[in-house]
């Protein structure tokens, strides 16, 4: 989960109260939000929250003091956010490579090293989670007393403009930017095609080069009062929720929110629109999921304290809420009940034993997955567990496998971008515990048993259309590791699960080609093994030799 270091005394400031560190390690975890540690830095006290990717809204100072104020009754219900016109514009052209974007103003807010340090964290955790390290948005901030009105949002030829990009004092071209500038050679990936997108003011100023950088012209200091923010990005809900985001914390700062009209091809629309959103929920589905038997009252109570609005409606008996516009993740009632229970207190649940008689019993599949385990273990082998998520890199690029040529079930919120695929096979990560393992000494022999997350069409599964399949996988790495190693091992396993069987020749991009075989159960191909590739190793940093099977656990 994404850490953030929070300094007390600005947390107390935004809070409006003194919290001692006991305090500060029972409420908040109580609330959702893990204390990691209180530690002290340059004689400031640091306080490391961890925050559930669920919650972007917490990755702020702002928005934890936001939360908290609600969760110990100092407020309560919908926190009111007033927007006034600017009457500035903002004219949007076609920009094919990230065609949304939003725009705001914060005026009158002052900026102190705590403040600025805040915005600059925000920003990068925003990035991070919601932007999926800027491919989805990219986020922007800007002194807008340094720049003129209209502004321009738009492509350029990699050519066309020259300006200083943030930390720099030397002009650059676009192009140069993505070939010189550390953020430009990071970042280069995002952007396709020999054009650019690019923010300019009235006097075509360069205000940013999303999703790359901004320009040294409007960087942000403590001397800044008034603040224009720019998000762009591919993603329309990312892009409108990112913003919401920041405008709510900023204004928990004391600034004032304007809006700017949008003009693309003669449409004109507002932004930020901090619309709320809505909701209507029974009394009878809350208490049922919680085990509780609260009344409307009660719920209303949890829920303003979770900064809803909330009334009762003796017409339909439903409670209807009102979500702030902040309140990015509530993607259904669940969400909704959550809160109602944190704010009801997990300290005031009582535990029940279920009204049901049945004798325990281990399912088929874990009676096999332990007879492969002592089986594995018996040949010699160590047992590992990886964790189920991984990424893109490992399973596919250092196999040498054309992702192209893959589907994959890719996390929606994950809590890093190291951990945002299921994994559909396991060797891949215990070629990674081998790399991680090169101090040991050899020989190496590790397996894993465990689910893999395919696409199946015909799953019935909602949304998805996949299925778990049981796997079971194992590398040896020594000196002189080869094929009959193997190819002995898993004859061996197989022979002790009483499973008819037959191998082929089998050519995979993982393996050296004519040293990797086929597994074959009932004419259906369920494994393979043989000799890594080269390439393969190289990739992972071993130095010997790696010879692995992959098998399905039928």
């Amino acid at each position: 989960m994404p850490t953030i270091n929070v300094n007390k005394i600005d947390l107390e400031k935004l809070i409006n109260m003194s919290l001692s560190d006991k305090t500060i390690d029972h409420k908040f975890p109580m609330m959702g939000v893990e204390v990691e540690e209180i530690f002290e830095e340059n004689n400031q006290k640091i306080v490391q929250f961890s925050i559930n990717p669920d919650r972007p809204d917490y990755l702020s100072v702002e928005g934890l003091a936001r939360g908290f104020r609600g969760f110990i009754g100092i407020d309560a219900g919908l926190p009111k956010y007033d927007i006034y016109a600017s009457d500035l514009e903002v004219y949007v052209e076609n920009v094919k490579s990230r065609p949304y974007c939003g725009f705001a103003i914060i005026k009158n807010i002052i900026i102190d090293d705590l403040v600025l340090e805040s915005i600059i964290n925000l920003q990068e955790k925003l990035h991070w989670s919601i932007g999926r390290d800027r491919k989805k948005m990219a986020i922007g901030i800007h002194d807008l007393d340094k720049i003129e009105a209209p502004f321009y949002y738009k492509e350029i030829n990699g050519d066309e403009i020259e300006f200083e990009p943030l930390g720099h004092n030397e002009l650059m071209t676009p192009k140069e930017v993505l070939e010189k500038h550390e953020k430009g050679v990071k970042y280069a990936h995002l952007l396709r095609g020999d054009k650019f997108p690019i923010i300019v003011d009235k006097n075509n100023a360069v205000i940013s080069m999303p999703p790359i950088i901004n320009g040294n012209l409007t960087k942000v200091g403590t001397e800044t009062r008034n603040l224009l923010v720019e998000i762009t990005g591919t993603d329309k809900n990312a892009v409108e929720n990112t913003l919401n985001i920041i405008v709510c914390a900023l204004a928990d700062r004391r600034g004032t929110i304007f809006s700017l009209k949008l003009i693309n091809n003669g449409n004109e629309t507002i932004s930020p629109d901090l619309t709320p959103d809505s909701a209507e929920i029974t009394i009878d589905e809350i208490n049922t999921r919680l085990g509780l038997n609260l009344n409307a009252g009660e719920i209303i109570a949890c829920l303003k304290k979770a900064r809803y609005d909330a009334q009762y409606s003796y017409e339909d008996e439903n409670i209807k809420i009102t979500i702030p516009a902040y309140r990015t993740d509530i993607l259904n009632n669940m969400d909704i009940i959550k809160d109602v229970a944190i704010n009801y207190g997990y300290e005031n649940f009582n535990g029940n034993l279920p009204v049901v008689a049945t004798i325990g019993e281990k399912h088929d599949i874990e009676k096999k997955f332990e007879f492969i385990r002592n089986t594995m273990i018996g040949y010699g082998l160590f047992e590992v567990m990886n964790l189920t998520l991984s990424n893109q890199e490992v399973l596919f690029n250092k196999m040498n496998i054309n992702i192209e040529d893959n589907e994959y079930v890719e996390v929606l919120k994950p809590a890093s971008i190291e951990h945002r695929v299921v994994r559909p096979t396991i060797l891949p990560l215990l070629l990674e515990t081998l790399a991680n393992n090169k101090h040991n000494e050899l020989p190496q022999k590790i397996f894993e048993v465990g689910d893999c997350v395919v696409i199946d069409e015909k799953d019935e599964t909602l949304y998805t259309h996949c299925k778990n399949v049981p796997k079971v996988s194992a590398v040896i790495t020594h000196h002189n590791a080869n094929f009959n190693e193997i190819k002995g091992l898993v004859e061996g396993l197989i022979r002790e699960m009483n499973i008819e069987y037959s191998i082929d020749n089998y050519k995979h991009p993982s393996f050296i080609e004519g040293r990797c075989a086929k597994i074959i159960v009932d004419d259906e191909i369920v494994g393979y093994f043989g000799e890594l590739h080269p390439e393969v190793i190289l990739n992972f940093e071993l130095g010997y030799p790696v010879v692995g099977f992959e098998m399905e656990i039928k």
